[in-house]
């Protein structure tokens, strides 16, 4: 499936009351309880975490609060072939009995482990409030394509082209989470017939700048330039 082997990285948090519910810790885990440390605790639910949370959980937002345990999952396998690293991390949570998930690399807060992998619901698309440079455009970006072992994506545009940019975005991130390889230097990528957008490396480290914590690659037009006003906007 990933070819040439990719080498992803998986953060996941699987937040409990009193250890597991059956009283037990598990093998392969590492557990912190909120008596060990409970500024690093909280901070996972406190200011824009909780934001994120808030926005995940609803109301089980509660059920977060409530929890004084994590047992943090971590998985970098070398030289993977397929989704089986993935699977295996996801099945352990699911034993773990959780109250709530973080999925740290994705910064994605869920009520329940999935019963099987989706590979669309594995990373996030993320649109920034504010707005950056003269042209009033914002980053939209995914994040969690470091679980694949890929760089994550970058396009910069406005309200308005954020439907059309966001639905390429994500196409194209769930190919390469498939196993879909971008090109080097550039990447082409048809979004219409006679439109190609370009993708090309973060040379500018808006990547950094949104704390991605993963190679980023960004997608631009045909002339490298960002992607704004390719909508017009209804008056």
């Amino acid at each position: 499936m990933f070819s040439p082997p990719r080498q992803p990285k998986v953060v996941l948090f699987a937040f409990t009351r009193g250890g597991t519910r059956g009283g037990t810790t598990h093998p392969g885990t590492q557990l912190v309880t909120r008596a060990m440390d409970p500024a690093w605790f909280d901070a996972w639910r406190r200011g824009s975490l909780r934001t994120i949370a808030e926005q995940d959980l609803g109301a089980k937002l509660a059920d977060l609060d409530a929890c004084d345990t994590a047992h943090v999952i971590t998985s970098e396998p070398r030289d993977v072939t397929d989704h089986g690293y993935l699977e295996a991390a996801w099945a352990l949570v699911r034993e773990l009995d959780p109250l709530v998930i973080l999925d740290a690399i994705a910064m994605r807060y869920l009520p329940a482990a999935p019963t099987e992998l989706d590979i669309a619901n594995e990373f996030r698309l993320v649109f920034e409030t504010d707005a950056v440079g003269s042209d009033r455009a914002h980053a939209l970006h995914t994040r969690g394509m470091q679980k694949f072992g890929a760089p994550d994506l970058i396009a910069l545009c406005t309200d308005a082209d954020a439907p059309l940019v966001g639905q390429a975005i994500r196409e194209l991130a769930e190919h390469v989470a498939r196993g879909t390889d971008l090109a080097t230097p550039r990447h082409a990528l048809e979004v219409a017939p006679g439109v190609r957008w370009l993708v090309v490396p973060d040379v500018d480290g808006v990547g950094a700048l949104l704390q991605l914590g993963n190679e980023a690659r960004m997608i631009v037009d045909e002339d490298g330039r960002h992607l704004v006003a390719l909508v017009t906007p209804i008056s």
